[in-house]
C-alpha cells in the first residue's frame, strides 16, 4: 500500500539525500508529487524527475502548467527527455506538444519512433477542443467472434500497458465499431461463449470532430468511464477516458467563469500567468464596459428637468440600478448552467420567454411593495411612491427577460452565452433601468 505523506523535497535535495528521497516517491501518486514540487524551481524540480521512474515521470510531467514544462525541457537531459516524452500517453503527448512553441515542437518529436510520431501527429491533425484531440489509441480491442475465454486472455497479455480494461471496444476486421464490452461483462459471463452475445450492440460513441464539451455531456449523461471514438465511416480510432473528461469539465468551467467575469480567457493557472498577461487580459473588456456604462450620463441628462424639480426621485437610483442587475444575473446564470447541461437548447426561448415573463411580474410585485413600505421613510408624497414602485416593477419584468433571453441571442450569433453574464449583463441592464425609471416617473408625475 502507498503511504502519502507531507514531504518537504527541498530538505531532502539540501542534504543530499537523493536514495531516501527516492524512495519516499516511488510510493506516492502522481497528483501528489506534482503538489509537492509545485513550489520548487526548475533547477530542483529536475532532480526530482531524475529520480522518479519513467512511467511516473511521465504522468507527472504531462499534469505540469506549460511555462514548467518548457523551462524544464531546457534543463534535461536528452535521454531523460526522451524517456518521458516516449511515455507519455499519445493524447498527453498530443496536448504537450499543443503547447509548445514550433521549435521544441519539432525537438520533441524528433525523439519518438515513427509509430508514436504517427499518433501523435494523426491527433493533432483533429480540430481544436474536438474529441480526436482527447483520443488515445491505446485500449484493448475485442472482435465479435472470440470467445470470452480468448478476451480475457487478451486483456491479461495486453490490459497493463492500456488506458484502461473496464470498457472495451469490439470491432470487425476493417475496424467499424460493433459494440462495446465491459470487464465486468467477461468476468461473469460464461468463457465458452462468444463476445459478440455479451457484448452492447448499441453503444455511446463520438466522432473525433465532436466537441469536447458534448463528449464531457455524453459521458455523464450515460455514467461512462470510457468512451469510443470513431471517424466518419464509423472506424474506430480510439478511446476517451474519464480522467481526461475530467480536464475538460475543470477547463470548461473556469472558461465560462472567467467569461462571464469580462475577462479574456486565461489557460494557464493564476500563479502561472504574469501580471502583464492579466493586465492585457482584463483592460479591453474593462474599458469597452466603461464607455458602455457613460451612456447612463446621457440619459440622466435627458431627465435633468424632473430631478431639478423632484430631487427626492434620485434617492431610489441605486434600488433600481442594483435590483434590476441582481434580477439579470440571477436567471441569466441559470440559463447559461442550463445551456451548459444539454437541459435547454435554443429551441426553448419561448418557453423561457413565458416563464421567466411570468416569474418576474411575480418578482416585481413583491419587490414593488417593497420598495413601497421603503419609500414611505422618504417621502409622504402618494404620486412618488406609486412612480417608484410601477417603476421597480417594470425594471424587474424587463431585467428578467432581458437576462434571460440574451444568452439564446449569443448562441445564435454564434458566441459562447457566457460572455452575456457578469459585467456585459449588469451594464446592459443598468443603462435599461435607469431609462425604465426615469421615463415611468417622468410620465406619471408630469413634470
Amino acid at each position: 500500500m502507498k503511504v502519502k505523506v507531507k514531504l518537504d523535497i527541498k530538505n531532502f535535495i539540501e542534504r543530499g539525500d537523493f536514495r531516501t528521497l527516492k524512495m519516499i516517491l516511488s510510493q506516492q501518486e502522481p497528483a501528489d508529487i506534482l503538489e509537492m514540487i509545485e513550489e520548487l524551481p526548475p533547477d530542483e524540480k529536475i532532480v526530482v524527475f531524475r529520480l522518479l521512474p519513467k512511467d511516473q515521470a511521465a504522468l507527472v510531467f504531462s499534469e505540469l502548467e506549460a511555462d514548467d514544462q518548457i523551462a524544464l525541457i531546457e534543463l534535461f537531459k536528452e535521454e531523460k527527455l526522451k524517456e518521458i516524452i516516449s511515455s507519455m500517453s499519445p493524447d498527453d503527448r498530443a496536448e504537450l506538444l499543443e503547447e509548445m512553441p514550433a521549435n521544441v515542437v519539432n525537438r520533441l518529436l524528433s525523439y519518438l519512433t515513427p509509430e508514436e510520431r504517427k499518433e501523435t501527429l494523426a491527433l493533432l491533425n483533429y480540430p481544436e477542443n474536438s474529441a480526436g484531440r482527447l483520443t488515445t489509441p491505446k485500449c484493448v480491442e475485442l472482435h465479435p467472434e472470440m470467445s470470452v475465454k480468448e478476451a480475457l486472455e487478451k486483456i491479461r497479455r495486453e490490459g497493463r500497458d492500456k488506458e484502461t480494461i473496464y470498457l472495451m471496444p469490439v470491432i470487425d476486421h476493417q475496424r467499424k465499431l460493433l459494440g462495446v464490452v465491459t470487464l465486468e461483462d467477461l468476468i461473469f459471463s460464461d468463457p465458452e461463449a462468444i463476445v459478440e452475445q455479451v457484448m452492447d450492440d448499441q453503444p455511446a460513441y463520438v466522432y473525433a470532430t465532436t466537441d469536447q464539451e458534448e463528449v464531457a455531456q455524453i459521458m455523464r449523461k450515460y455514467d461512462l468511464v470510457a468512451v469510443p471514438v470513431v471517424d466518419s465511416e464509423q472506424r474506430l480510432i480510439g478511446i476517451i477516458t474519464i480522467d481526461d473528461v475530467v480536464d475538460v469539465i475543470d477547463e470548461e468551467a473556469t472558461e465560462d467563469i472567467q467569461k462571464m467575469s469580462s475577462i479574456v480567457v486565461t489557460e494557464q493557472s493564476y500563479f502561472h500567468t504574469s501580471s502583464w498577461q492579466f493586465f492585457i487580459n482584463r483592460l479591453p473588456w474593462l474599458v469597452a464596459l466603461l464607455l458602455l456604462g457613460t451612456l447612463s450620463s446621457g440619459i440622466i441628462a435627458k431627465f435633468e428637468t424632473l430631478l431639478a424639480s423632484l430631487p427626492i426621485i434620485a434617492a431610489f437610483m441605486p434600488a433600481m440600478v442594483d435590483t434590476g442587475g441582481n434580477i439579470g444575473s440571477q436567471i441569466s446564470a441559470l440559463v447559461i448552467r442550463g445551456m451548459a447541461l444539454g437541459e435547454i437548447e435554443q429551441k426553448d426561448w419561448w418557453r423561457i420567454l413565458l416563464r421567466e415573463l411570468l416569474i418576474g411580474a411575480m418578482l416585481g410585485v413583491v419587490l414593488a411593495l417593497a420598495v413601497l413600505l421603503r419609500a414611505v421613510f422618504v417621502t409622504r408624497t402618494a404620486q412618488i411612491m406609486l412612480a417608484v414602485s410601477t417603476a421597480l416593477f417594470a425594471v424587474v419584468v424587463v431585467s428578467n427577460i432581458i437576462g434571460a433571453l440574451l444568452p439564446f441571442i449569443a448562441k445564435f450569433l454564434k458566441i459562447d452565452p457566457a460572455i452575456m453574464a457578469g459585467p456585459l449583463l449588469t451594464t446592459i441592464v443598468d443603462l435599461l433601468g435607469i431609462a425604465i425609471y426615469f421615463s415611468i416617473t417622468n410620465f406619471l408625475l408630469s413634470v
